[in-house]
Formats: structure tokens, C-alpha cells, sequence
């Protein structure tokens, strides 16, 4: 066999060994389930807040006329979650560099106890219901931040920070 070649089927063998160890290794974790935390650790992320909030990211779904026309009702359906308390903030996204509008998608977050009961709120959204926009849904547990909000007794006002 020529140097080239010896080397090529070595190389090959010591690929081939190393992706069957890779797999192992994969179907080894995979097995035993995810990494145990530890005890320091646990404790330390048992004191945060853990407030488990549902996110839907939104984005139009082709005619951008149809965002356009369901934006009041979609805007008005925002002030009743928020009025209700289901409501933890919403907002467009922007990409760096991009127009204000139209924003490339928006994201709401909302209090819900399981996918399903976000899934329903979400659907119900006239964007959505209307197909002018999609969404992903996910779960997001909020942990760690912070909110300053000064009330002013005298002057009669509030001001987030």
C-alpha cells in the first residue's frame, strides 16, 4: 500500500473510532437523563424567583396588509390581557440597524398555568386567529433582574426604570 493511502485508511479508522466513541458517549448521557446540579448550586437557585411566564414570539405570515388591518383589534386585545393581569409585557422587536416598522416579529409575555392555557390566549389574538401573523410558544421561567419604580406621593407620579 503507498504512504498516501496507509495514511488516508489510519486517518479513516481513527475517525471512525472516534465518531463510534462520540456515539457512545451521546446514548450515554442521553441514558442516564440530564446532569445533576450540585448542592451548592441547588441551593443557590432555589432562592430565585422561578416565576414561570409563557412567551409567544410572533411574526407576520405573508400579506403584510393584514397586519395592518387587524392592528387595532390586535392592540385592543393587548390592553384587555393586560387589564385582566394575564399580561406580564409585550412589545415589538427590532433587528440592529433595521426600520422601526414593520418590526421583524413581536413578543408577548403572558401568565398562564400550562401551554395549552397560552396556546388558547395566543390563538385568540386577532392577528393569529385573523392568519396575519404565527407564533412560537415557549415556557420561560424568570429568575434573576430587577424593577425600580419611584412614586412620588406629592407630585402625584410614577416612573419606571
Amino acid at each position: 500500500m503507498k504512504p498516501i493511502a496507509k495514511r488516508i485508511t489510519q486517518a479513516s479508522s481513527l475517525l471512525s473510532l472516534a465518531l463510534f466513541g462520540v456515539a457512545c458517549a451521546s446514548t450515554s448521557v442521553a441514558q442516564e437523563g440530564p446532569p445533576k446540579l450540585p448542592p451548592e448550586i441547588q441551593e443557590r437557585v432555589s432562592k430565585f424567583l422561578n416565576m414561570e411566564l409563557y412567551i409567544y414570539e410572533t411574526r407576520v405570515a405573508g400579506d403584510p396588509q393584514k397586519v395592518v388591518d387587524n392592528l387595532t383589534a390586535h392592540l385592543d386585545y393587548q390592553v384587555e390581557l393586560q387589564d385582566a393581569g394575564i399580561m406580564f409585557g409585550a412589545g415589538p422587536l427590532q433587528e440592529e440597524g433595521a426600520p422601526p416598522f414593520p418590526p421583524v416579529a413581536g413578543m408577548i409575555i403572558i401568565r398562564a398555568a400550562s401551554f395549552d392555557e397560552a396556546r388558547a390566549i395566543a390563538d385568540a389574538d386577532p392577528m393569529h386567529s385573523s392568519g396575519a401573523r404565527t407564533y412560537t410558544l415557549r415556557k420561560w421561567t424568570m429568575n434573576e433582574g430587577s424593577l425600580d419604580l419611584t412614586v412620588k406621593f406629592s407630585g402625584q407620579s410614577v416612573e419606571l426604570k
